[in-house]
């Protein structure tokens, strides 16, 4: 794509082989700002025990790329996308659009190359329902954003399922506004959590713990780039990475269209939000540099004399199709709990996708070993049939 021409690649991606000579999933999860592949995802999988509990999954860890970070004067970091505020990520959004576009190009040629290593399998199952793609924090927010954008040649693929944590959706508000919805508001409207997230949401219940050290972790960054002398900064300014992980706590014809409405799940969308669904995720595409996709809308249970706006239809597209489960420490100094909830809520309730919502009482901006941890593998135990 013309936007990502002469910009430097990425690192290549840490890949942990499964300990069994059995392949049957790969992950692919995405670290947070100011982390790497190499500190991120060796601690999760030490700290978790992954390998040993899922012997038959890949894992995939990308690297972002160095951007220069506009809230800390230029400095260079490893961030997916540049971002003015996790106070409010709605400020400035046109500072994340090129590293959102880039990085989402990057992980569908990542996921797409993970996928067709299942081709040769005798499974009727497209090789993408393979995939599970995850993230913690901005790695959250990258990769949900790349999700909802779609994936395959022609955004007709979904994967297995999503995991995040402690994580936002970028360009919440202007979605929001184009589904009608009444979570694109400021982060401090406060959610409270007694609130029942509707549609196909989960809401499970909080944990309790002890309270646990959150020191973040720091990494001295240098870019080939830049020989200026670079400011010194408070490591807590950019990190989303903390320090201690442990505490407590078949063939398609040439006019197969991907995007015709899904009968198989029980209806009660109307056609306007269908309409509204379908230029949200348009928003998204063009945002990625995507074209855009369209969706027909199709009468269900019809009979003669019913008017249009009494009958009910179906959100198609592929991606919307795909499980999801966000988890968040209530604690969260740096992406406040309610980000992660607006996120919860616009998903299941505007695009009605099947969210499990979980927040963590104490957690601050980590994951939780075991709770979360545990909480996410009989998540996707149960969706993509994880041994």
């Amino acid at each position: 794509m013309t936007h990502s021409q002469n910009k430097k690649p990425y690192p290549t991606p840490l890949t942990i082989p499964p300990l069994s000579t059995q392949h049957t999933h790969t992950f692919i999860i995405l670290h947070g700002r100011g982390s790497n592949a190499e500190r991120f995802g060796r601690e999760l999988l030490s700290s978790a025990n992954l390998a040993q509990r899922l012997p038959t999954v890949k894992f995939v860890f990308p690297t972002a790329r160095k951007r220069r970070s506009t809230a800390l004067k230029r400095i260079p970091i490893n961030q997916w996308f540049d971002n003015y505020s996790l106070d409010d990520p709605n400020v400035r959004p046109d500072l994340q659009i090129d590293g959102l576009m880039e990085t989402a190009e990057f992980l569908r040629e990542l996921i797409s190359q993970e996928a067709r290593v299942f081709e040769n399998q005798a499974s009727d199952e497209s090789g993408y329902r393979k995939i599970v793609l995850g993230g913690l924090s901005q790695g959250c927010a990258a990769g949900i954003f790349t999700l909802l954008g779609g994936l395959g040649e022609r955004g007709d693929e979904r994967v297995g399922a999503f995991f995040g944590m402690s994580g936002w959706l970028p360009f919440e508000r202007q979605l929001g506004d184009i589904l009608g919805s009444d979570v694109g508001g400021s982060e401090t409207d406060g959610l409270e959590q007694d609130d029942l997230l509707s549609g196909d949401i989960q809401n499970l219940s909080m944990q309790d713990s002890d309270s646990e050290n959150e020191d973040d972790e720091s990494e001295e960054e240098s870019d080939s780039e830049d020989d200026e002398e670079q400011p010194t900064i408070d490591d807590n300014t950019f990190s989303d990475t903390e320090c201690d992980p442990f505490a407590p706590a078949a063939d398609e014809d040439d006019d197969f269209d991907p995007f015709q409405l899904d009968t198989s799940k029980s209806p009660g969308v109307s056609k306007d939000q269908i309409t509204r669904t379908t230029d949200a995720i348009n928003h998204i595409r063009d945002i990625l540099d995507l074209p855009p996709i369209s969706t027909p809308v199709s009468e269900e249970g019809s009979t003669t004399g019913q008017t249009a706006s009494s009958q009910t239809t179906k959100v198609g597209i592929p991606s919307l199709q795909t499980p999801v489960f966000l988890g968040h420490g209530c604690e969260d100094p740096k992406v406040s709990v309610h980000l992660g909830e607006k996120m919860a809520r616009l998903l299941a309730d505007q695009m009605q996708m099947n969210v499990t919502w979980k927040a963590y009482e104490g957690l601050g901006h980590w994951y939780r070993i075991p709770n979360e941890i545990d909480d996410i593998i009989r998540f996707l135990q149960e969706k993509v049939d994880i041994q």
